[in-house]
């Protein structure tokens, strides 16, 4: 919000500067940024839009805290022509909409251009000059804080009424813009139409123009909320209905008014007559106790009463024997928390002296899980593959379809709906796989390669309820894909610091996989953690994991050891093996016949062509061997490769290359 600064410091006089103003009010009341020229803006917060949204409130901020005199705009009394009562009527039918509706009647108009001093101000805050009548009603919204409007009185039939809008009623604003209302916006009228739409903006049927002789003066209270949802649904925001939204006091209407009224008459020289006010439910005076103790206790340090009314009353609060009276505007004020919060920002915050806290802190951390899933899909998202969302209610058709991994290898039975809104959501889904798949039957359209992947629950029927597990699923449509997904597999386990673990065939009855082409992962245990395998009857493969046994597994094998001192002994074995066996069964043979030299088994070369023979494969493999006490020879790495070279010779029939 813009504010002028000359108009502050003409209410608030004083030795400061602009950039004193603006270091005092973020040290203690509002953020303040010097926009160039006068032009200060000030963030308002919602909680002070009745006291402070106002070039008058930000005064007596800066009168408080620089300690210096306020010269407060508002006359203490005014003085009237004629009482408004016998020339019009106010008639508020929605009171819970408007408590408060003043209507003054003015006369010995003569509309013309503005003075430069009103411009001046009108125009540093973004609003165009129009004419004296209708700069001096946004002056005052700008200076006081309450929005208003001007009629022209001769266009005003019967009086005043406030009342909902009728159905397919329709106005023209002030802008030419033809708006449909509806039945629960709240409109100002007379005897025939509507004239505005309340606290949102005018009507062009009574709008002031050059040849308006008299004028009916509006200052009111509405309702915030129905003006913010009036606004909204007409998508029309002004300052007016800004202010309005965020709820204003009663009482500012009325200063409003005696400020519209006084500048009517200083500037155009207009006959005023005695406003009309109809007050509905009154604000009732805010009195609150002063219990130093419980005050002192709140702010941390010790303050005396004298010291509190010292900084208190510049702002308009006075001590009523053992109370505080709270100023009328100030309607975030409402117990002595709010009182103490007051004293601490006028005394300053530098004034509170560092404590340490009461109880102790614990340092905030994630749960593992999250923390799994971040690593998971950082890796997935940097290697490529998009993360997609599927939603969780299935059709039973989608239920059964991958292989029972994910709950033990049993399954159970399908977590089913006792009343689903229909069959396509019908049950809980029991894997990710069946959903990536659909997704990468409706991507290979328009891709020629898809990689996609989706971290979410999965279900089934338990014992007394719903066993719930949490899964990564991973699907690709590519070339070579299994393989792909494997060599994905074994990049996240190794990021995850999980070693043992092997892919043998699935061996689980399922629909979705290809049996020649499906493999389980498997830990050294013997726990089975996934699957993957090529999909049937679509161009791709899918990969499914727990992400709850591989946290466990995580866990298990989290451990630190000191780097060797001795050195490694690398071999290389290269085998002719049948095109049935797979790699990952040769690994894990490895790995349980070999000693604890066995640091390290991995695939280097992967290798076919007819010349090798009818369903025959080449494999490397690269065999890292390590003592943790002393220094390997190579007698000892020949005698581990020479076991290793019989078992796989005893088991799988290889032929050494």
């Amino acid at each position: 919000m813009k504010f002028s600064f000359a108009l502050i410091k003409k209410m608030a006089p004083g030795k400061y500067d602009k950039n004193a103003l603006i270091e005092t009010l973020n040290e203690h009341a509002f953020e303040a940024v010097d926009v160039g020229g006068d032009v200060i803006e000030i963030s308002v917060p919602p909680n002070r839009f009745s006291d402070a949204a106002s070039h008058r409130g930000i005064a007596l901020e800066a009168a408080a805290l620089l300690q210096v005199p306020f010269r407060d705009p508002l006359k203490s009394k005014m003085s009237y022509g004629a009482k408004g009562q016998g020339i019009f009527r106010v008639n508020i039918k929605e009171k819970k909409l408007c408590n408060r509706y003043l209507a003054a009647y003015v006369t010995n108009v003569k509309v013309g251009a503005s003075p430069e001093w009103i411009k001046e101000i009108i125009e540093s805050a973004g609003i165009r000059s129009i004419n004296a009548v209708v700069d001096i009603m946004n002056y005052v919204m700008l200076e006081i804080g309450q929005p208003l409007h001007a009629f022209d009185a001769e266009k005003v039939s019967g009086g005043i009424v406030v009342r909902r809008a009728m159905a397919r009623e329709s106005i023209e604003t002030l802008d030419n813009q033809k708006i449909s209302l509806d039945t629960s916006m709240l409109v100002i009228s007379d005897a025939k139409r509507a004239l505005a739409i309340a606290g949102v903006k005018g009507g062009k049927f009574s709008e002031v123009t050059p040849a308006t002789k008299s004028l009916l003066i509006e200052a009111a209270n509405f309702d915030g909320a129905a003006i913010y949802a009036a606004a909204r649904a007409l998508n029309l925001h002004t300052d007016a209905s800004a202010r309005f939204s965020h709820q204003l006091s009663p009482e500012l209407a009325w200063q409003g008014m005696q400020r519209a009224l006084d500048l009517l008459r200083e500037v155009l020289g207009a006959k005023i007559y005695q406003p009309i006010d109809l007050y509905g439910k009154k604000q009732p005076r805010k009195i609150i106790p002063l219990r130093l103790e419980k005050l002192n206790a709140i702010i941390g340090v010790p303050i005396k009463e004298p010291e509190v009314i010292k900084l208190l009353a510049p702002l308009g609060f006075s001590k009523r024997g053992k109370f505080l009276e709270v100023p009328a505007l100030r309607l975030d004020v409402a117990d002595i928390e709010d009182i103490a919060e007051e004293v601490i920002r006028l005394r300053g915050y530098g004034a509170l002296p560092a404590q340490a806290p009461a109880v102790a802190l614990n340092p905030a951390f994630e749960a593992e899980t999250v923390l799994l899933k971040d690593r998971v899909r950082n890796y997935l998202a940097g290697i490529g593959c998009t993360e997609v969302y599927n939603y969780s209610l299935v059709s039973r058709d989608a239920v059964g379809l991958a292989p029972p991994v994910m709950f033990g290898g049993n399954g159970g039975a399908p977590a089913e709906l006792a009343n689903p809104m229909s069959k396509q959501y019908a049950a809980l889904r029991d894997s990710l796989a069946s959903g990536l798949v659909a997704n990468l039957k409706s991507n290979s359209r328009f891709f020629d390669e898809v990689r996609i992947f989706e971290i979410g629950s999965v279900f089934r029927n338990g014992k007394n309820t719903v066993d719930e597990q949490i899964a990564l699923g991973i699907a690709v449509a590519a070339k070579n894909a299994v393989l792909e997904l494997k060599g994905v597999a074994e990049v996240l386990f190794e990021k995850l610091g999980v070693t043992d673990y092997f892919f043998p065939d699935l061996n689980y009855p399922n629909s979705l996989l290809k049996s020649q082409e499906a493999l389980r992962i498997e830990t050294s245990d013997h726990q089975v953690v996934g699957y993957l395998g090529s999909v049937s009857g679509v161009k791709g493969a899918v990969l499914e994991l727990n992400l709850g046994k591989l946290l466990t597994i995580v866990d298990e094998e989290r451990e630190f050891e000191p780097l060797s001192k001795f050195p490694a002994i690398v071999r290389d074995l290269s085998i002719l093996v049948s095109d049935s066996v797979r790699v990952g069964e040769i690994l894990s043979l490895i790995q349980r016949v070999s000693s604890k030299l066995v640091e390290d088994v991995d695939l280097l070369d992967w290798y076919q062509d007819e010349k090798l023979g009818d369903n025959k494969k080449s494999l490397t493999f690269r065999v890292v061997f390590r003592a943790a006490d002393r220094t390997l020879t190579d007698a000892d790495a020949d005698k581990e490769m020479a076991i290793i070279n019989q078992i796989l010779i005893d088991k799988f029939d290889v032929e050494l290359r």
